[in-house]
């Protein structure tokens, strides 16, 4: 294999390492599906106004990737939820948060935080929002707004 290619190889496997499957398997499902990805990084340039929650917020997250669904249907969601309990994540949260409805699930090994898994419906569209990192369970709000608004 050419070098560049073994490279191009290499950073693409890691920019899927550290997702969770229920994820991988969603950007598998619907490769169509609008996506993008946040890192550290991208939370700390969006925090032009120096807000001290969201550098906090931005020191707990390693990786945000967001897949936006024009339809998701109620079996989609149903087929989803069932990936994330299967994977060890637990249901956290059900809540209207600011004309969205959000189902919060997260992942914990021994009591430490792993990550978050976050659907939420705006609107007409449906978000699944993938959260790798430790951020407290009260900054899930400020990762939505940050999400929905950007």
């Amino acid at each position: 294999m050419k070098p560049h290619l073994l490279l191009l190889a290499l950073l693409i496997s890691q920019l899927s390492f550290g997702q969770s499957k229920a994820m991988k398997n969603l950007a598998n499902k619907y490769p169509d599906a609008t996506a993008f990805v946040m890192y550290h990084s991208s939370f700390t340039m969006l925090n032009q106004s120096d807000d001290p929650e969201i550098a906090a917020l931005a020191a707990t997250i390693e990786k945000i990737k967001v897949l936006t669904f024009n339809s998701f249907s109620s079996s989609e969601k149903t087929s989803l939820i069932s990936d994330l309990e299967t994977n060890d994540f637990e249901l956290l949260m059900s809540i209207k948060h600011k004309g969205a409805d959000v189902i919060g699930y997260i992942n914990e090994d021994e009591g430490e935080i792993e990550g978050y898994f976050l659907l939420v419906k705006v609107e007409e569209k449906t978000l699944a929002i993938d959260v790798l990192g430790s951020p407290n369970p009260k900054q899930i709000g400020k990762i939505i707004d940050t999400v929905t608004n950007h």
